[in-house]
């Protein structure tokens, strides 16, 4: 390498960018949620960039998981972290909570009806 050409205090610059690469380098994705994972597998695809909005878009044509998985997230709320809605974990978990009101069942009855009385 031609001397003219080399910048001054030339050697500082290589540790800032070691410290650089390490340090993005230690930037990971979030860790793997079991409930993620198990609506992932039901054929909602990838939900790690996915909204909110289309979480529940999904879920509700899937309404009985979406209770199962409501139910699953109950415990893991109550303890969470502030940051947790923002996490793959938090948007799937209330996208679920939303989506499992559209679960209607009939109600069964036992066929006698009531009448206004005089």
């Amino acid at each position: 390498m031609d001397v003219d050409s080399k910048l001054p205090n030339d050697g500082g610059m290589r540790p800032r960018i070691l410290l650089l690469v390490i340090f993005l380098g230690g930037c990971s994705k979030e860790q793997p949620s079991p409930i993620v994972q198990k609506v992932e597998a039901a054929g909602a695809g990838d939900l790690s960039g996915a909204t909110q909005q289309s979480i529940e878009d999904w879920f509700r044509k899937h309404t009985e998981l979406a209770v199962d998985v409501r139910n699953e997230c109950k415990p893991i709320r109550e303890s969470a972290p502030a940051n947790w809605a923002n996490t793959t974990e938090g948007r799937v978990c209330s996208a679920a909570s939303v989506a499992s009101v559209f679960n209607f069942k009939e109600r069964k009855g036992d066929g006698r009806g009531f009448e206004a009385t005089k």
